[in-house]
């Protein structure tokens, strides 16, 4: 009876592609059906695949086909089971994915198949075109020679799972490093372009940075009232803030930041341009340490030699 349960899946999969699989998949329907009525299964589906199963494997190895003719039954509870843990982690990565835009869950920096973000590593990927990218007009934090261009939403998970490691660059790299923050909202991620724009106002009120790290750090919480509560919180005007906000002021500039970073082939956040290298994703910080390396060495901050 177990084996119906994996055939129906495995058939049920196999039937899409070619008919010979459909009338096994009929069969171990009809048997479940039986079953769930408390009847039992009149057709001997599951011992006709058993013997033409190790019929099969006989034909290759005589010793194999003979230990799963004997363990038949528990090598379908495996499949089984197997089957189910898989079908609830797979459920479970769409359901994240579709409320957090990660499908490893919110507090996760893993890679996720589902999702773009985050994917490549660090080199100057074939459609990334740093040349293009300046720092425009838009705030940045640091005031050395090298500049970190970041293209970041403020609703995304990775984006924030980044912001550890650029607080310890800025920190260990003092002097050395300019970190501009460009807005790239991610449209599935709520509230992305509302938020990019909150964060604009704020630096109307010069206090961009303060606000930028309290939305990462209510990211989950992320609505009109949390976006004034913010404000409230950093102690901007409120009223200036609202008339700001409210007004739309700097949609064009967030739609700017957000076309510039298309042209330089943008695909997900965060992504940094570091000079002429990339870096897609919250990577480690020995990966920001070698693009900023590689970018002393272009300045001839350093002596080094290079192929």
């Amino acid at each position: 009876m177990v084996f119906c349960f994996v055939a129906i899946i495995v058939f049920g999969i196999l039937g899409i592609f070619s008919a010979k699989y459909r009338s096994y998949f009929r069969e171990s329907l009809h048997c479940i059906k039986r079953t769930a009525m408390l009847k039992p299964c009149d057709t001997n589906f599951d011992q006709q695949m058993k013997a033409k199963i190790t019929a099969g494997l006989m034909k290759r190895s005589e010793r194999l086909g003979k230990i799963v003719y004997k363990q038949f039954n528990k090598i379908a509870w495996i499949f089984l089971i197997a089957m189910i843990i898989s079908t609830f982690f797979t459920g479970l990565s769409i359901y994240n994915l579709a409320v957090y835009g990660n499908c490893n869950g919110p507090e996760s920096t893993d890679i996720c198949v589902l999702n773009p973000e985050g994917t490549s590593g660090v080199g100057s990927a074939a459609d990334l075109k740093p040349w293009l990218v300046t720092a425009d007009d838009d705030p940045y934090i640091g005031n050395g020679n090298i500049t970190i261009v970041e293209f970041g939403c403020h609703a995304c998970p990775y984006t924030k799972k980044a912001e550890p490691i650029l607080k310890e660059l800025l920190i260990k790299y003092d002097g050395q490093i300019k970190l501009v923050f460009r807005d790239f909202p991610v449209e599935r991620h709520k509230l992305s372009k509302q938020a990019a724009e909150a964060a604009e106002c704020a630096d109307e009120q010069g206090k961009h940075w303060e606000y930028h790290d309290l939305l990462f750090e209510r990211q989950k919480e992320l609505s009109n009232e949390t976006v004034v509560a913010i404000a409230k919180d950093i102690g901007l005007n409120i009223t200036q803030f609202d008339e700001c906000y409210n007004s739309g002021r700097y949609s064009a500039e967030v739609e700017k930041d957000f076309a510039d970073g298309q042209a330089a082939g943008v695909y997900g956040t965060p992504t940094f341009f570091i000079g002429n290298i990339t870096v897609v994703g919250p990577k480690p910080l020995a990966d920001f340490e070698k693009a900023i390396k590689g970018q002393q060495i272009a300045n001839e901050n350093i002596n080094a030699c290079v192929e």
